[in-house]
This record gives structure tokens, sequence and C-alpha cells, in this order.
């Protein structure tokens, strides 16, 4: 397309525009009385001097989107003294911009945070919720158990009384049966020996956490039965 016809194009469009300013004269006046050329405004704005180049020479099929089109003429007006958005009205007031749909749009930021589903929101939120339970309880979920149990070293009763405390919510067994506690952890069981040491095989067990073994025993000796003789005389 040869430049007298160009010129004609832009010059047809202000006709039927009732006389609105050309952005390629509005420019060039603008630049003129600045005393600035194309390669200086391309320097001073960081605009492809292609794109000034462009607009100059009325090639507006050479621009590219909107968005940048916009953005360009934003930081010329700044830069010729003129309002922020005074050359992008010209311009759309002077050519039908082009229009390319999704094209217009700028490339997105890969760097920029991502709209999340409901549903993501839903696991993110949930996970921290768990993550804050398991801290606050890490001790009584996954923590090691304690026993305090008190139980003679020796007896002469073949049943015992044992007690003891641990945590409420620990599971603890003697030699393999479980024994069961109060609300505050406190324990009782009556226990059976058998003559000479006996084994008391205590484990705690915490829901998710490690078992704590204790072992005691207690020596059973009943009392001894003195007796008497045909002489009178007591026997042990």
């Amino acid at each position: 397309m040869s430049h007298m016809t160009k010129v004609k194009q832009r010059k047809k469009i202000t006709n039927t525009m009732d006389e609105v300013e050309d952005i390629v004269e509005v420019l060039k006046k603008l630049m003129k009385s600045k005393g600035v050329g194309a390669a200086k405004l391309a320097s001073l704005t960081d605009v492809p001097s292609r794109f000034i180049d462009a607009l100059l020479e009325g090639n507006f099929d050479q621009l590219p989107s909107q968005p940048y089109i916009r953005g360009y003429l934003f930081k010329i007006s700044v830069t010729l003294g003129a309002e922020n958005d005074y050359l992008w009205q010209v311009f759309r007031s002077s050519v039908e911009a082009l229009s390319s749909g999704e094209k217009d749009r700028l490339p997105s930021n890969r760097f920029a945070l991502q709209k999340m589903s409901k549903s993501t929101m839903i696991w993110i939120l949930s996970g921290i919720v768990v993550f804050l339970l398991i801290s606050l309880n890490f001790n009584r979920i996954l923590g090691k158990p304690d026993i305090e149990v008190t139980v003679p070293d020796t007896t002469e009763e073949s049943v015992i009384t044992v007690t003891g405390t641990i945590n409420p919510d620990d599971r603890l067994t003697l030699n393999g049966e479980i024994i069961y506690t109060n609300d505050i952890g406190v324990f009782e069981k009556q226990v059976q020996l058998e003559l000479g040491l006996n084994t008391l095989d205590f484990r705690a067990k915490r829901y998710l956490g490690r078992e704590t073994k204790l072992v005691k025993q207690v020596f059973y000796q009943p009392p001894t039965i003195e007796t008497t003789n045909d002489t009178g005389q007591e026997e042990n």
C-alpha cells in the first residue's frame, strides 16, 4: 500500500467521523512540539521503534493487539506531556481497533498466583486443620506413655492388689490382660500369685504412638505354720 493511499484512507476516516483527530497527525505534532524524533521517543519510552514507525506511517495492520497498543500509547502520552489516555482515545477514534479475540489478551504471567478451585481450597484448609490438631495433641496421640505402679516386692498373701495410674487415653495390659482405668487414669487390679517369684508385665500403648513396658517382680512366700510334735516341742 502506497503512502498516498494511506493518507487518503486516514482522511476518509476523519471525514466520516466528523473531523475526529487523526492519530498520525496528532502524534507528529506532539513530537514536533517536544523536538523529539522517532528514535529518541523509542529510547525515552522503551517502546519498540517499529511500533512508533508503524504509527507514524499509518501501518495499523502492523500494530500488536489492543492491550499492547494502549500500554505503548500511555507511555508515549506521558513522555510527550499529554494526558495519560489521550493518544489511546485518539487512536480509537481514528481507526477501528484490531480485533483478535483471545489474542488481545496479554500473555499470562507464569509467576502470578493462579486461581484455585473450591475443592483445592477445601483440601488445603483440611490439611492445615489436621496439621494443627496433630501439633497440639502430638504427645497425647503419638508420644510415649508413662506408667506408675505400686507393687510390693515380697508378700505373704496369695492375692495382692496392684494400683497405679496412666493416661486414661492409653491402653494398658497386665500379662496380656486388658486393665481398665477410671476417667483420670487410675486403675486397681487384684492379682493371684503363685508360690515363689511372680513376674508382672505391664504394657501401655498410645493410640498412634509407642509402647511402654514395665516389669515388676513379686516374691510370694506364705507364712510359716508352727506345729507341736509328740514331745511337746514346736516344729517349724
